[in-house]
């Protein structure tokens, strides 16, 4: 695994003077049980996916295509596409199977693409999966832009990509570090602190080549928009500090949720969403966003009971063993 903790993401021109700018949206789920993987879900919104030859995704881990889960199909599920975009949409599934447009009133929102599967997986047509640099690069290919700039009926409207990402083992967890107090045997509990480190874009903790990839991109790449981070924690979690005040929160509704989620929602979870605008710049390279989030939560669990309870017996039984002791001591003479 690299020791980076940023992922980059650039789509690249079809040809140089396209007119094209894309939008990136992370989110970051974060689940309290460590006995769950945390994953990262990516979504690109190019605004004319038939300027584009491909889109390119870096994250620093390893991933096999069974890691990767194409979520177009999740978007057929109006509750689903409005919780997501946080917008009064509606949903309709292509007769084609190959997108779903999503609508807000008569006017087209975008077109979210649903890739081919093989074998249970993405077809490697559409998406080529390789490591690279102590990570994964995820390219979504240009047939796959194609196929979606025909469900766009050829006109230059929006279209959408979004992949999960799970890492292959259960315990990696590459954007949070844990830092949990010495003392906690002693207490029945204790605030566990924990903090989220995701960079996007960021040339500076980014393998070299990936930049390099980036920038010799033959007809340059597409101008970023916006960039959108949300982190998704437990209720219980609260947030100390972060790189910026965050534009808005809310509780996801379970009901909605519930079945999004592989093994399904925690009690209680709250998303925070940060932004970044990048109004006014054309033709730019990897355009950066940092996302550093403190969390602090109470800990405590039988386990946790149960060694606070067993330091706390060993203690007293020193103790009585240690006066019963003095006092032989001194009944015998032992004393001044």
């Amino acid at each position: 695994m690299s020791d980076s903790k940023s992922i980059a993401f650039w789509c690249e021109r079809a040809i140089a003077t396209a007119e094209v700018h894309a939008e990136f949206h992370v989110n970051l789920w974060h689940f309290s049980s460590t006995k769950r993987s945390d994953f990262i879900e990516i979504g690109v919104m190019p605004s004319n996916p038939s300027a584009l030859s491909a889109i390119r995704i870096f994250v620093p881990f390893f991933l096999r295509r069974e890691n990767v889960t194409d979520l177009g199909p999740e978007f057929a599920s109006t509750e689903l596409a409005q919780g997501i975009f946080n917008e009064t949409l509606s949903s309709t599934k292509k007769p084609s199977g190959k997108s779903v447009e999503l609508k807000i009133g008569t006017k087209t929102y975008c077109h979210v693409h649903i890739f081919s599967p093989e074998n249970g997986s993405i077809d490697p047509c559409e998406l080529d999966i390789r490591e690279k640099d102590g990570g994964t690069l995820l390219s979504i290919t240009s047939i796959a832009l194609q196929s979606l700039a025909r469900q766009c009926n050829s006109n230059p409207e929006c279209g959408y990509f979004r992949l999960r990402l799970l890492p292959t083992k259960h315990d990696t967890r590459p954007f949070v570090t844990a830092i949990k107090p010495k003392d906690r045997a002693w207490t029945s509990g204790f605030e566990e602190i924990e903090y989220i480190d995701c960079r996007l874009n960021e040339a500076r903790t980014l393998p070299t080549s990936i930049e390099a990839s980036a920038d010799a991109a033959p007809h340059g790449l597409a101008d970023v928009s916006r960039i959108v981070f949300l982190a998704v924690v437990p209720v219980t979690s609260s947030i100390t500090s972060s790189h910026a005040e965050w534009h808005k929160s809310r509780l996801l509704e379970t009901q909605i949720w519930k079945d999004y989620v592989p093994q399904g929602l925690e009690d209680g979870m709250v998303v925070y969403h940060w932004r970044k605008e990048f109004k006014g710049v054309k033709h730019n390279s990897l355009q950066g966003f940092s996302a550093f989030v403190k969390l602090q939560t109470r800990k405590t669990s039988s386990v946790v009971i149960g060694v606070y309870a067993s330091v706390a017996l060993a203690l007293g039984v020193v103790g009585s063993l240690t006066a019963s002791a003095v006092q032989w001591w001194v009944t015998n003479g032992g004393g001044p």
